[in-house]
């Protein structure tokens, strides 16, 4: 699973996240909303994130359910979303999409349909690139946040 670096955070809040989320599964780095009532965490579709998970979905899954998460937002929160445990197992799973490796420098990062960072403009600015994943990083993906 990856795990979320943080070098500098803004702010930081844990939420409840109900079971059906727990169980739509996602990684360390993918993106959070809230749901209609304003209390639950769910994955986020493009301008609707709030916040970059920070805990595994396996954390969560077994007792006691209404678990938390920790999620990181704020303007100037810098991260590395790390990919070492995929990588060492030869996995090309990752919490952000593929074309993400293909970026560059301070480029601008959005939000696809499966809350992962894309460099597909889909919505506004979610964050900034400050280092490329590749190889021999890992396929770390690093970013300042936007929101």
């Amino acid at each position: 699973m990856s795990k979320v670096i943080v070098y500098h955070k803004q702010a930081a809040d844990t939420f409840n996240v109900l079971d059906a989320t727990v169980n739509t599964g996602w990684l360390p780095g993918q993106l959070g909303t809230l749901d209609s009532t304003g209390k639950n965490v769910d994955l986020a579709v493009t301008d609707e994130t709030m916040f970059l998970l920070a805990d595994d979905d396996d954390e969560l899954a077994s007792p006691p359910t209404g678990s938390l998460v920790t999620c990181l937002y704020g303007a100037g929160t810098k991260v590395v979303i790390d990919h070492s445990e995929e990588v060492a197992a030869g996995s090309a799973t990752r919490a952000y999409a593929s074309n993400v490796e293909s970026a560059t420098p301070a480029q601008d990062l959005y939000v696809d349909s499966d809350a992962k960072f894309t460099t597909t403009a889909t919505g506004s600015v979610k964050a900034k690139v400050f280092q490329v994943p590749s190889a021999s990083n890992n396929y770390g993906l690093g970013v300042i946040l936007r929101f």
